[in-house]
């Protein structure tokens, strides 16, 4: 968002950025909530949004410290590393599962 042009394109971002948050945030909430017992399902839930905004408190400070001691270049290599830990993670788990 700080590299846009102008405040209108800043305010576009921000709201497209906000808009795709509000179609995972639940999505993700509900496959979260399938994985606990249904007696456990309001502790499911709260620790899937204490997680959540966990990940994203530190995202940002995480990611501004990449970019100010290795480049910004290396903010996209760590951001797919962490993507693809959580793809094995997802797989493991979802074996272990079954």
């Amino acid at each position: 968002l700080w590299l846009a042009p102008s405040t209108g394109y800043a305010l576009i971002g921000a709201g497209l950025a906000g808009f795709g948050l509000s179609l995972v945030y639940p999505a993700l909430g509900v496959e979260a909530v399938k994985q606990v017992p249904s007696s456990s399902r309001g502790a499911g839930l709260g620790a899937y949004a204490v997680f959540f905004d966990l990940a994203l408190a530190m995202a940002g400070p995480l990611m501004g410290a990449i970019a100010l001691n290795l480049g910004y270049p290396w903010i996209f290599f760590s951001a797919a590393l962490m993507g693809i830990a959580g793809l094995l993670l997802t797989l493991g788990l979802s074996r272990r599962a079954r």
